[in-house]
């Protein structure tokens, strides 16, 4: 099992990811968890998850979507991929050095590097200024992030690896 922290860092909110994967790496996790910072451009993301093969990822990750500041969403990655030209152009960005967490979602499921059994777990994001502090809705859930992760992580599952790849 992959639990990966996507984020841009020194960018307040948006490094909630790594900084959780930081607070919470040694938190009693069973063997099989690999907790890694995924705060790089989508195309070695790709390239981690090729190399640890997980049969269940876990992404955390702050990242504004127009919600209330703090809110958090746990959903499946579902429904159908973008069209190549898209997965294109945000690879050449990754490559340029773009950290995103849609083009880390969009690159690794087009290239079927997610099991079907990926959860992203986000905060939304509201303080995108320079610096290591988080606005104060997103400082205050980093206990309820690291519950649900723990949920996650305890869930049965099969660690038979699998891709999840959209139908484009």
């Amino acid at each position: 099992m992959f639990v990966g922290g996507v984020g841009n860092p020194w960018l307040g909110d948006l490094d909630f990811g790594p900084q959780f994967i930081r607070r919470y790496h040694d938190a009693g996790w069973p063997p099989h968890v690999v907790m890694e910072d995924a705060s790089v451009s989508a195309h070695r993301v790709l390239h981690q998850l090729q190399e640890h093969t997980p049969g269940r990822v876990i992404f955390v990750a702050g990242f504004p979507r127009g919600d209330p500041a703090g809110t958090i969403r746990r959903y499946q990655l579902e429904g159908p991929m973008p069209d190549p030209e898209e997965v294109a152009i945000r690879l050449g960005e990754a490559a340029g050095g773009v950290i995103d967490f849609d083009h880390t979602l969009i690159v690794a499921r087009h290239y079927g590097a997610l099991p079907p059994d990926t959860i992203v777990v986000e905060v939304e994001a509201v303080d995108e200024t320079f610096g290591t502090t988080f606005s104060e809705p997103v400082e205050a859930s980093f206990e309820h992030v690291l519950a649900i992760v723990r949920e996650e992580v305890t869930r049965p599952w099969e660690p038979a690896a699998k891709s999840c790849r959209g139908t484009s």
